[in-house]
This record gives structure tokens, sequence and C-alpha cells, in this order.
């Protein structure tokens, strides 16, 4: 049995298998807890019901055409009209799907003053209108170049300015890797703040399985701290998923 403390992200894993069957071939291989990156492209009830009792800790509200370069509205001047109904449609496919927390991404903007104040206030009336947890994640600029949020330190900024309980930090551990050159002094500030809603993996090199050790230091910072939250895996498996999951062995 896997740890719960792991959630298997059934668009990037499980990729050899339909979607609707990657659910129950991440039950079998001992997963209770999965996240969904583009649910709103499936039909729902069958979504839901291909889930079964798996824990669903994380979700993507939409981003808007991925094909044609849209990756998220939130700080883009114009276009706050699509970034509240893609918000507005990802609380509700939270709500059928029972999904803990939601994602809102934040598009491809240069960092400056009219970008953050957009940032701010599309932030601040999500946050009204949600009863979940709201999450936003930097994302490294050679994955995805131009993304807005794509340091730490400017997104802990951002969210200390918007002040919201309901929004906090996604901390995928792979984009710090790339953007900082490394994550546990990072990981260290977002649980002093208490700001830390989710936490995702990937290994460094290739974005692949990571090694046996390679986030065991932070992993134990986050049972030492005694933070509750899942560890989404969002990388792309070298040869099948259910062959490489033997890393998780030592990460327990």
């Amino acid at each position: 049995m896997i740890s719960p403390r792991f959630a298997a992200n059934l668009d990037w894993l499980y990729a050899e298998h339909a979607y609707l069957d990657r659910p129950a071939a991440a039950r079998a291989d001992g997963f209770s807890a999965v996240e969904l990156q583009q649910p709103h492209l499936h039909d729902t009830a069958a979504l839901k019901a291909a889930l079964g009792d798996l824990r669903v800790v994380l979700i993507n509200a939409p981003a808007g055409d991925w094909a044609a370069g849209d990756r998220g509205f939130a700080a883009l001047p114009g276009r706050e009209a699509e970034f509240r109904d893609m918000t507005l449609r990802g609380l509700e496919l939270a709500t059928r799907l029972d999904a803990a927390r939601v994602h809102l991404l934040s598009g491809l903007a240069e960092d400056g003053e009219s970008t953050r104040a957009t940032w701010l206030d599309n932030l601040h009336w999500a946050a009204e209108q949600s009863t979940l947890p709201l999450v936003v994640e930097p994302i490294n600029r050679r994955d995805m170049p131009g993304y807005f949020l794509h340091r730490q330190s400017q997104a802990l900024a951002l969210l200390a300015e918007l002040g919201s309980p309901r929004v906090q930090l996604q901390l995928d551990l792979y984009h710090c890797r790339i953007a900082e050159g490394e994550s546990a002094s990072h990981l260290a500030r977002a649980l002093d703040l208490g700001l830390l809603g989710h936490v995702q993996v990937a290994g460094v090199a290739g974005r692949h399985e990571p090694a046996v050790s390679e986030y065991a230091a932070d992993l134990a910072l986050l049972e030492a701290r005694g933070w509750p939250g899942a560890v989404g895996l969002e990388y792309r498996p070298r040869a099948g998923t259910s062959a490489g999951l033997g890393w998780l062995t030592a990460a327990r």
C-alpha cells in the first residue's frame, strides 16, 4: 500500500491506459489519492464513477485553449471575464468530484504593476466565491516560457499582499529546483508562513520518476512539521507507471 501522503496525477501517470481506466490502475498499485489536471475534458459523471473511493486532493480549473497557448488568465488584464468563468467552472467541478482544492493558473504575462494588480483583484474575487482552498503555483520559465508566477519570492509576496487564508501556495519542488536551484529553504519558508497548500514532485533529470533519495530531506521536513497535505506525483514515467514506482518504497 502506498502512503496516503502521495497522490497520483492522472494526467501524467498511467498514460498507457485510457483516461477513465487510470483511476483503477492507480488503485491497483495502492494509491488512495489522485490529482487531476484537466478533468473538464472528460464526462464528469463517468469520471466520478471511475474515481470511486479515491480521494481527489487537487484539480486544476480550466485554463483556456491550451493548444492556442492559453495557460490561465489570473494575471492578464482585459481577460477578467474569462478568469471568472474558468474559476466558477472549476469550483463547480470540484464540488461534483469532491475535490479538496482547486489550482487557478496565472497565465503568460510579464511581472509588472498592471499584471500584479490584475492578479490580486482576480484572486480576491475568487477567494470570495469559494468555500474550498485555492492554490497558485510558480512554474519555471524553462518549461513554460513567459509564465507570470515563476519565482517563490514573487508568489509569497503576492500571497502576503492578498492576505486571504483561502489562497495558498502550490509548491512543485521540481519547478522550484529548476528556477531557484534548490527547494529546502523555500519549502521551510512556506511552512513557516503557514501558506503551504499542496506539494508536487518530479525528478529534475528529465522530469521522470525522482531518484530514491532525491526529495528525502523535503519529505522528512514535511513529516517533522506535521504538515497534513498531499504530495502529488506529476512526472513522466520512463517506462510504464507501475514499473517506476519503486522509488516510493524509500519515501514512505
